[in-house]
């Protein structure tokens, strides 16, 4: 069953509702006083709750019920719930606390089994309830009910909710849907994107996330986010869970690393702070987004201007050109001092009738795909005329419609009431040209995020190769892993075709010896799988002059390492002899996790031993497709390194990319890998390739 009834309801009853002012049941019905269809207030107590008949149960009621509203008790609740089931009751929003939020399981299980054996749908429980604006329904104890307009919401902290509801009339932002989720018993923040999705009143998304349980949500996000803006603000950006991993993919994903990938790959634009969410909610609600970083700035002061072309940098924004008969239609409204550039310098002493034919004439300009408008509060500035002058053009010129127009009146009391004018009708103002610029760059990213591939014919070829290549290689491979020591993994990684170094897993001095003659140049390493980062045991020996000698201190170093760390019963394989790599090549780091919800997540970034001081890592949840991978390389500090800097040669990028495809691929077909770490993975000169250095598995 969809959504519908539960936000398009003819008939609602209010199971628990009450005469008593101050009580749950009494501001819900007082909420519901304008609601666009039935209600019925149910409570064996009453014979009439605020002028409507009361009934005892939901079953006495004549007519069919769509949504029932629950505020009892929560032992209550699962009778209740039974009773809804019986008459057919078609969706439920329980307010009611007093479930596994306290830690009482047992009793959210019920109500989930009586949801499921009835086929309701349910929202909650604890929680402060749901909104439709379009019917005028109010099912909460909120105390304000917001204007009209096309944002929903879903959130699953009811007093974020009350903020967001508090704010909006100040900045005009209008509402379609508002849910309170709580503790998502049964509908989950995918269920309510899929609905919103067809949901021709709903024309943007806005996501308050705690913790999701949901693995449908990346898959709904996607196909959302290319229709409608989805902004989410994540709370819990902490460093909780990481002290248990071992790994250094595990040391560095932690659910925060998660969430950012998981947003950046569906297409979600990200709030930090509950500052930028209202901001988000305000620039993707009033301004339409655009495909081009090109804009145009327009300032009474050239420092302020300046200001803002250097932001114009950190945000990936760009100067526009202005067109040459811009240029000509400037020079005769401008004072002869003002100078026709980017950012346009209309002179202290700007009237409102200025301010008014400049907005008017970039508004036309094709080059310009975006406005800031910056004033600063100087002798002559009239700011709320101004305010009124941009408003008139913004409503009356057709091409403002289609180009978003940002304002930064910098100052306090003098351009206090013309920000908040602004803000009433529309247009979002700053305190800074900063912001002003960042508000744009949402605007353009958003675009880049919405025509990202999904589908990667690559990546389905690869799956299709490697679970043919499983299937093939079942037992060789599971032996293999039964004991995930690096030579064994490695081992794995050549089967389905990673490159990785010649080597040997020697057990005495005497096979040291001949296989490092063997190889020439080489590399000794110990080889045990209780040691996961062999540089802390010094359990590594580059070209070693002599190899009996190697040998013996690898073991040596082995057991005093163990012994240090408390390491009990060391299991030492041998010592690993591998051809030493010669070639110029760039150290990176390449790890998987597996997350409980989202599943695979893969990891790329600056390798070596350092990687979790410089923490200069990107993450995607597999599939990774090519355009993914270029997107996750693309946005570490070092990837300029591989794209060859100071006359250095550009390194073999495709190697990295296709790796990034294939673990992620690899972790999907291989469930029993926890964490994998590749560290280092040389990466060669362009087209040469490049080898996995190291590998770590650790099992589930």
């Amino acid at each position: 069953m969809d959504l519908k009834y539960m936000f398009y309801p003819r008939s609602v009853a209010v199971i628990g509702a009450t005469n008593r002012e101050g009580k749950v049941g009494y501001a819900i019905m007082k909420n519901l006083e304008n609601f666009n269809g039935r209600v019925y207030p149910v409570n064996p107590k009453y014979d009439e709750v605020l002028g409507l008949k009361c009934y005892k149960s939901v079953l006495d009621i004549e007519d069919e019920i769509d949504l029932a509203i629950i505020v009892v008790p929560n032992v209550v609740v699962p009778q209740v719930l039974e009773e809804c089931g019986k008459k057919g009751v078609k969706s439920a929003v329980i307010i009611s606390a007093g479930f596994s939020e306290v830690g009482n399981y047992e009793l959210e299980e019920k109500i989930k089994e009586i949801a499921k054996r009835y086929n309701i749908r349910i929202i909650g429980p604890n929680c402060l309830g749901i909104m439709n604006t379009h019917i005028n329904l109010n099912a909460t104890f909120a105390k304000v009910f917001p204007p009209k307009g096309g944002v929903s919401i879903i959130s699953q902290s009811g007093a974020v909710l009350n903020a967001i509801l508090d704010i909006a009339p100040l900045l005009n932002i209008g509402f379609s849907k508002v849910v309170s989720i709580g503790n998502k018993v049964d509908v989950q923040e995918s269920d309510l994107m899929e609905y919103f999705l067809n949901d021709e009143d709903t024309k943007m998304v806005v996501l308050y996330i705690e913790g999701l349980k949901d693995k449908r949500f990346l898959n709904v996000a996607k196909k959302l986010s290319k229709k409608k803006p989805i902004i989410a603000l994540k709370s819990g950006r902490t460093d909780v869970g990481k002290k248990a991993a071992k790994s250094h993919t595990g040391s560095l994903a932690g659910e925060d690393e998660i969430y950012e990938a998981v947003f950046k790959e569906s297409g979600i634009v990200r709030a930090y702070t509950f500052e930028e969410l209202v901001d988000l909610i305000h620039i993707f609600s009033t301004q339409p987004t655009i495909n081009s970083n090109e804009i145009g700035i327009i300032t009474n002061a050239g420092g302020f201007g300046v200001l803002a072309a250097d932001s114009c940098v950190d945000y990936g924004m760009k100067l526009a050109n202005f067109e040459d008969s811009t240029v000509e239609t400037l020079k005769n409204i401008l004072p002869k001092t003002a100078t026709i550039s980017n950012p346009l310098d209309i002179i202290g002493d700007a009237t409102p009738e200025r301010y008014k034919k400049v907005v008017d004439v970039l508004s036309k300009d094709k080059n310009v795909k975006g406005l800031l408008v910056i004033l600063t509060p100087q002798e002559m500035t009239k700011p709320l005329e101004v305010a009124k002058s941009i408003i008139e053009v913004k409503t009356t010129h057709e091409d403002l419609k289609l180009k978003p127009l940002i304002t930064s009146f910098v100052g306090g009391v003098s351009v206090k009431g013309a920000k908040s004018y602004l803000r009433k009708n529309g247009i979002p103002s700053y305190i800074t040209p900063e912001n002003g610029i960042k508000a744009l760059s949402y605007l353009y990213k958003y675009s880049l995020l919405k025509v990202k591939e999904e589908y990667d014919e690559y990546v389905q070829k690869v799956r299709e190769e490697f679970s043919k290549i499983k299937k093939e290689n079942e037992e060789t491979i599971k032996k293999l892993l039964s004991n995930p020591n690096e030579y064994n993994v490695k081992s794995v990684l050549k089967i389905y075709g990673f490159p990785v170094p010649e080597g040997y897993l020697v057990k005495s001095e005497d096979e040291a010896e001949l296989y490092c003659k063997k190889l020439g140049k080489c590399v000794m390493k110990i080889v045990s799988p209780q040691i996961l980062h062999k540089t802390d045991a010094k359990g590594v020996i580059i070209k070693p002059e002599n190899p009996r000698e190697a040998f013996r201190t690898l073991i040596e170093n082995a057991k005093r390492y163990a012994e240090e760390k408390g390491i009990k019963d060391l299991k030492i394989d041998g010592v690993l002899v591998e051809e030493y790599i010669e070639k110029e090549k760039m150290e990176i780091i390449i790890g998987s996790k597996r997350d409980k919800i989202f599943g695979s997540v893969v990891m790329v970034g600056l390798g070596g031993v350092f990687v979790e001081v410089l923490k200069d890592v990107s993450f995607g949840i597999s599939p990774i497709t090519r355009d993914f991978a270029y997107e996750m390389l693309k946005s570490l500090k070092s990837y300029k390194v591989l794209e060859g800097v100071r006359g250095r040669p550009r390194k073999d990028i495709e190697f990295v990319v296709d790796c990034l495809i294939k673990i992620g691929v690899f972790m999907d077909i291989h469930e029993e890998i926890k964490e994998m770490d590749l560290n280092p993975v040389f990466v060669f000169n362009d087209g040469e390739g490049g080898c996995i250095g190291d590998a770590k598995i650790i099992l589930e």
